[in-house]
């Protein structure tokens, strides 16, 4: 297995894991993450601003030629919460239902990690969803722990 930073030949690849992420959660919450009619799940303009954009880290996991897994990751100079200091927002990570468990999650989170302390972060988030426990588990083992809450009732 080989991770590496992603190119353009690898939009097609990248497409197919994201919507598979993308049905993972339409299937848990389809209240609120079903794309909308004529909405693509990530179009190939907005990889490529990524792929150029220094302060987005792309990555895909190889198993020789095919992708098994990706991450992203945004780095924030500031936002709303965090004044004055950077932090990185882990965007999204995938790993195909068959290569679960080999540890590629993990190799991947420890490159989001060590590329954010190279950009001078001080804090790594990861937004997720209350129904994706196997995230949730995966997240505090890397050392993550809960920050805010965010509650709903449904009308």
């Amino acid at each position: 297995m080989e991770i590496r930073k992603l190119t353009e030949s690898d939009y097609e690849q990248v497409l197919e894991l994201y919507v598979a992420l993308d049905d993972f959660h339409a299937k848990a919450r389809p209240d609120c993450c079903v794309l909308r009619e004529g909405e693509e799940t990530y179009p190939r303009e907005a990889y490529a601003q990524n792929l150029a954009d220094p302060e987005v880290l792309q990555l895909g996991t190889f198993d020789g030629e095919r992708l098994v897994g990706v991450v992203r990751a945004t780095l924030w100079n500031e936002s709303v919460m965090v004044k004055g200091l950077k932090n990185v927002c882990l965007d999204n990570i995938y790993v195909m239902p068959a290569y679960r468990r080999r540890g590629i999650a993990a190799k991947l989170f420890a490159k989001v990690e060590a590329w954010a302390k190279e950009q001078g972060a001080v804090r790594l988030d990861v937004y997720t969803w209350d129904f994706n426990k196997g995230a949730i588990a995966m997240y505090q083992a890397m050392g993550m722990t809960p920050q805010q809450y965010v509650f709903e009732k449904k009308l």
